[in-house]
């Protein structure tokens, strides 16, 4: 269920969206963000280095390792040391970025990449891909529970999916404060997140009822923010085909006055072949979608688990 009013915000590395701030003067347009997140998400554009007053084209800069204090300085000239002014600006950007609900980044930059940066070992010469750019370190430690990618890593269908997902999450839980009763849309918000929470992690979707279950008017603003880390944490996760046949079997049982043994067998075939890995997710998915077409049901209806963001990002 894709129900959503306005769009999710989302912060990009400027050189993603084709904007010519590269140190060589160059961009790196990424067609996910170019081809559909400017048509789903308002995006919010930023070049670190540029907005530090780097200029373009500039000399190349790295993350150093000096006896384990990882510095930000210039490759050909490492005692001119940006650290403290990437530092700096990151915390007065912080402080005025609009709320967003994902930041997609420039994988490897210093600056920007989240995931296996560079890092040269000031003695050796030796690098590690065990760094974070220092922007994107800044925004994770500000931001722990928004959705952070590498653009890189966006080509997995699977880590694509997931952070869709979360950024779609991110954006109803934050929406909820502005209604006029948080706590009846919070009470909306875990029930139909309930299939996603269960494919992720039965346990801590166990916990999350719990949780909400003991959610009222006077404790929802302290338990929501217990709810909230434990939940993104959950999202993050990505199932395995067997986690998902176990919810698509649960979603079966609400057919099973309604179906004959041909349609329950046909179903089960599918599921196999989904767990086997023979066919995508959205073959069982789209016959399950059929049959409550056909037999409504009104918490199937409402499950984001058939569709947590719209069609044409799920499946590009």
């Amino acid at each position: 269920m894709y129900k959503l009013q306005g769009k999710p915000q989302i912060g990009v590395s400027a050189c993603l969206t084709g904007q010519a701030v590269r140190f060589d003067g160059g961009y790196m347009l990424n067609k996910f963000v170019k081809n559909d997140c400017e048509e789903f998400f308002d995006i919010h554009t930023m070049c670190p280095e540029v907005e530090i007053g780097l200029g373009i084209p500039r000399p190349v800069i790295q993350l150093r390792d000096f006896n384990g204090d990882i510095r930000l300085v210039f490759s050909k000239n490492p005692e001119k040391d940006l650290t403290d002014t990437m530092r700096d600006y990151a915390e007065n950007k912080l402080d005025h970025l609009p709320p967003l609900d994902g930041f997609i980044f420039k994988k490897d930059s210093p600056s920007c990449g989240v995931f296996k940066v560079p890092v040269k070992d000031n003695k050796s010469g030796m690098r590690k891909r065990n760094g974070t750019g220092l922007f994107a370190q800044a925004f994770k430690q500000r931001h722990p529970h928004v959705p952070t990618e590498d653009e890189g890593r966006l080509n997995d269908q699977g880590i694509r999916q997931n952070f869709l997902e979360r950024v779609y999450a991110h954006y109803r839980w934050r929406k909820i404060a502005e209604t006029e009763s948080p706590l009846k849309e919070f009470r909306e918000f875990h029930k139909n997140y309930k299939l996603i929470l269960m494919a992720k992690d039965d346990r801590a979707y166990r916990q999350l009822g719990r949780i909400a279950a003991s959610m009222n008017k006077h404790n929802f603003e302290e338990i929501s923010e217990q709810y909230f880390e434990l939940f993104m944490q959950t999202m993050s996760k990505i199932p395995s085909h067997g986690h998902h046949v176990n919810v698509m079997m649960h979603i079966l049982g609400y057919l099973k006055k309604h179906l004959d043994k041909k349609d329950k067998v046909e179903l089960l075939q599918w599921f196999e072949s989904y767990r086997e890995g023979r066919v995508s997710r959205i073959t069982p998915l789209i016959l399950l979608q059929h049959h409550f077409n056909r037999h409504e049901n009104s918490y199937i209806a409402e499950q984001y688990y058939f569709s947590p963001f719209p069609e044409k990002l799920m499946y590009p």
